[in-house]
Order: C-alpha cells, then sequence, then structure tokens
C-alpha cells in the first residue's frame, strides 16, 4: 500500500518549518543516534524559534495544526500523568523544556511540588527557571524529571542528563518522551517527517539509542511505552511538508498505519522511556 524506502546513513533534511535551510543528519559513535549538522551555536539557535506559529510557544493560534496540537496535548495529559508516583505527597517535579507551562500549571493540582524549566517561558512565579544550572534550583532534589519532546533540542545532550542525575534524589527517575526516526511514519515521509524538525531537534534517538545513552550514565532502563497520539500529529505536519491534498484524511491514514504495524514491530513514532537513577558514583 505504501513505498517505503530505506534511510542512507546521512539524511539531507529542509527546516521546512521556517528559514528552508538544509542540514544533513549524521551517525554519532552511539548506534541509532543521529545528530543535525551543522549544529546552529546557542547564539545562532534563537532565531530559529522566532517565529508566531511555533506551536509549543503560542499554541493559542487560529489554524488547523494548532487546533490539533491542543487537542492531543488535552489527551495527552493524563497518560503522562500516568507516569508519576501519586503515593508521594507533596513530590518535587522538574518539567525541563515547559514551553508555555501547560503541564506544570495543569499538575499542581494533582498535589505535586512542580518547577519548570525553558529558555522562552516567563517568569511567572518562583517556581520557573531559565536555566538548568540556576543557583536555586541546585538546593533542590526531585523524585522526578519530566522531559516532553524536549532533550533533542538541547545543545550538550551529554552535559544535561548529567545535570540531571545530580538533580534527582537516590532512585528517583527521568521520564523523557522521544520521536523514534525507526518508525513506519519515519521511514514513509523520509526527509519530510515533521519530527526530524532541523535545527530545533539536534539530535535523533530510536529506541536502542536512547536506552544506551542513559545506561551508560548512571540509569537503568525502567520502562518504554508508546505515544500513539504522536504518529497522527507527526503525519499532519509531514503532510503539510508535502504540499498534500486531504492533508488529515492521510494524515489519519498512515497515523493508523503507523501504529497497526508498531503494535507487531514496536517501533512506535514517539515513546515515553522511564529510567531509574541507580549509579551514585558516575
Amino acid at each position: 500500500m505504501f513505498h517505503v524506502e530505506q534511510k542512507k546513513t546521512n539524511i539531507k533534511v529542509v527546516d521546512h518549518f521556517l528559514t528552508k535551510e538544509t542540514f544533513v543528519l549524521s551517525k554519532t559513535d552511539i548506534p541509532g543516534m543521529l545528530r543535525t549538522t551543522p549544529p546552529p551555536t546557542q547564539k545562532q539557535i534563537g532565531k530559529y524559534y522566532k517565529s508566531k506559529l511555533y506551536t509549543s510557544h503560542n499554541s493559542s493560534q487560529k489554524n488547523i495544526f494548532s487546533f490539533f496540537y491542543r487537542l492531543l496535548r488535552s489527551l495527552n495529559f493524563w497518560f503522562k500523568c500516568s507516569f508519576l508516583d501519586k503515593k508521594k505527597i507533596n513530590a518535587n517535579i522538574l518539567d525541563f523544556g515547559s514551553g508555555e507551562g501547560y503541564f506544570i500549571n495543569k499538575i499542581k493540582p494533582e498535589g505535586f511540588c512542580v518547577f519548570g524549566v525553558d529558555p522562552f517561558l516567563p517568569d511567572l512565579s518562583k517556581n520557573i527557571f531559565h536555566s538548568l544550572y540556576n543557583d536555586s534550583l541546585s538546593l533542590k532534589r526531585f523524585q522526578h524529571i519530566t522531559a516532553w519532546h524536549s532533550l533533542e533540542h538541547v545543545h550538550d545532550v551529554d552535559k544535561t542528563v548529567h545535570r540531571f542525575f545530580e538533580l534527582l534524589e537516590d532512585h528517583g527517575t527521568v521520564i523523557v518522551a522521544v520521536p523514534n526516526h525507526q518508525s513506519f511514519d519515519a521511514q514513509y515521509y523520509r526527509d519530510k517527517w515533521a519530527a526530524y524538525d532541523v535545527p530545533r531537534h539536534l539530535w535523533h534517538f530510536d529506541k536502542e539509542a536512547i536506552k544506551s545513552f542513559f545506561s551508560s550514565r548512571g540509569f537503568s532502563f525502567i520502562s518504554s511505552s508508546p505515544m500513539l497520539l504522536d504518529a497522527y500529529y507527526v503525519s499532519l505536519l509531514s503532510e503539510k511538508n508535502n504540499n498534500s491534498k486531504f492533508k488529515i484524511l492521510r494524515a489519519i491514514i498512515i497515523g493508523t498505519f503507523s501504529n497497526v504495524k508498531a503494535f507487531f514491530t514496536k517501533q512506535y513514532s514517539s515513546n515515553v522511556f522511564v529510567f531509574k537513577k541507580t549509579n551514585t558514583n558516575i
């Protein structure tokens, strides 16, 4: 029904969202982990986010993509909450890459003490930080650190995960969601796959790569779960990149096919991974 070509070692991908610049996805020394090259510097990267159409920082826009983003975000909220230990009253939770602050604001009524980190998030309260290295943040220890589609955005991913380790209490957990470039929708859309999102996404993982990365940095893999709804939203954005007609219908078909195939291959479009801090001497 669908023609899928095997991906080459290095893939040329265009910034379809904003600049139309071309980048290359290159292999790293971790099998299944790719890097966007050349990566913009930390001073340069800001310009790639400067658009009112960047949904995670401005979901109030009135268009079909923003509508589906808000819908799926709402549906995913309770799924995300299921990974948190509700038995720990007033547990400290750090949400890394908070965007508009939707998750931290929604989860506060659940009885957690929630903090957010995002360089673009307004200073609305003392619980909001622009940097993972803020001195006030260093005085706290967290039971959970969540990173919902944010780890792929950081320049120094190794330093970031090491910082997660420092901020977690013993046996605390990191809950991280990332796209999977081995999924059917990734292979189908190829360089038009919206979850590549270069150069905002600097890193790209498959399931084994993300597990290998954390396992070699003082964490043990606990579990993974698919984010089924992501396949539909990513397919919708990918259809936009393709300038397709009947975008919604095609996205539903491809998203459903991707999820059904992944039921057998386990290669879902996006996954949530839970890692526990185990090694105290990294």
